[in-house]
């Protein structure tokens, strides 16, 4: 952390994350004016309700939890955590 700037850490981890259909990105959200993000939010159920549950997870248990909740009709916000360290209570109480 001696660096002006922050780089994620990498890990080396199972492949299912990797070879999933729905671990894509588009060319727009990697180009230069783009940053990494600590968090992403999915929600799940009809937006105009409240939120019933606030779902915290990483890595490969997120595709498993959206598929469920896809088939659901719960109103659920999964908030998918990608940087465990440090870990970003700042943007999670956002």
């Amino acid at each position: 952390m001696l660096r002006n700037f922050r780089k994620p850490l990498v890990i080396a981890a199972p492949k299912v994350g990797l070879k999933h259909p729905a671990a894509v990105s588009k060319l727009a959200e990697m180009g230069p004016s783009t940053a990494f993000q600590p968090i992403i939010v999915n929600h799940f159920g009809d937006q105009n309700k409240p939120v019933s549950k606030v779902v915290l997870c990483s890595g490969k248990i997120f595709f498993d939890i959206s598929a469920k909740l896809a088939e659901s009709d719960r109103n659920i916000k999964v908030v998918r955590v990608e940087e465990l360290a440090p870990f970003p209570s700042g943007h999670i109480e956002e």
